[in-house]
């Protein structure tokens, strides 16, 4: 039997609408982004913390969701991961369910219409061992080009990571991944993605036109419109671009009161800070003291080559290490 779509996708009643989310800039990462998964490729999207690669993804399943088949299931556990799936599988293909997973009392409109509506089977798919649930999405995956994956993390478990390995035997995948994120078992997946994008930090007219849009629905006190003005150019400085850090920045200033010069001094945020590699620092200071030893002792011919040796790799290191930050910069 076929699962019917049946979902609602009203909140419930009582509760209210989620806020929306300013977004600016990205008009360029989401046409790359775009345009590659329309092509037919698998992309990542690197990043450090904080520079907005979740709602960058979402921007785009916004973009492609009358091209493509969508889905955006959670990670965070191997049974959520196969729950969401199965609803979105639903609404979007529909599932060939096995009749000892309809209850009776629902067998009959099933056999009439060749359909049984997902909320009907969901208690006992859910009993289901997660295994058994992959496999029956698995199967109604086959044979599709239409289905693109969004993974809001690979920051997952060796469980969820083997599962969306099988997945993307099946349909695209396009997911974010912190740049630091070191972990071999998330390696078996990397391979599979044809582009890889790097998420730079916002540039300043964004992050202003960002705190501009925000301050036009929120009700922020200022001692004066000079001190506007400073908060907005603040923003934009102190959180060097990072959307995570304007939105704290903006957060820090909902609960005051009113918006002074001393608020201004005191606007900082964690996602915004850098950190310098003192890696070239520290072989600089090694490889001086090494030369006082030898200058402290006279230098003869002999010493003169060491030297020359020494001071040749050190030219190296400090080339190889700015190369290295240069690329981080990019």
């Amino acid at each position: 039997m076929s699962a019917a779509p049946g979902t609602d996708p009203r909140p419930p009643e009582g509760q209210a609408e989620p806020e929306a989310r300013i977004f600016v800039g990205r008009r360029l990462e989401i046409s790359q982004i775009s345009t590659a998964l329309l092509a037919g490729s698998s992309v990542i999207v690197k990043g450090r913390a904080g520079i907005g690669k979740r709602t960058l993804l979402g921007k785009v399943r916004e973009e492609l969701a009358g091209q493509r088949i969508c889905l955006a299931p959670s990670v965070a556990t191997p049974k959520q991961l196969a729950a969401d799936l199965a609803e979105q599988i639903h609404e979007a293909i529909g599932l060939e369910v096995p009749e000892r997973l309809i209850p009776p009392r629902f067998r009959a409109v099933a056999e009439r219409t060749g359909n049984v509506e997902f909320r009907h089977i969901r208690r006992t798919l859910s009993r289901e061992p997660v295994a058994d649930q992959m496999a029956l999405l698995l199967r109604a995956l086959d044979h599709r080009d239409d289905v693109i994956l969004f993974v809001e993390s690979l920051e997952v478990p060796p469980t969820q990571a083997e599962y969306l390995a099988q997945l993307s035997e099946r349909c695209q995948l396009c997911a974010a991944l912190d740049a630091d994120n070191r972990r071999v078992r998330i390696q078996r997946l990397l391979w599979k993605f044809q582009l890889t994008v790097d998420l730079k930090p916002l540039v300043s007219p964004d992050v202003r036109d960002w705190v501009e849009q925000w301050l036009d629905t929120h009700p922020v006190a200022f001692e004066s419109p000079r001190i506007r003005k400073a908060f907005i150019r603040g923003v934009a400085r102190d959180s060097n671009g990072i959307p995570a850090a304007v939105q704290g920045l903006l957060d820090f200033a909902l609960v005051e009161r009113s918006v002074t010069r001393a608020t201004l001094r005191e606007m900082s945020h964690d996602a915004a800070l850098t950190y310098l590699d003192m890696t070239p620092v520290l072989v600089i200071l090694s490889v001086g003291f090494m030369a006082l030893r030898y200058i402290s002792r006279g230098m003869g011919m002999k010493e003169l080559m060491v030297m020359a040796g020494v001071g040749t790799s050190m030219f190296y290191l400090l080339l190889y290490f700015g190369r290295m930050m240069r690329l981080r910069g990019r």
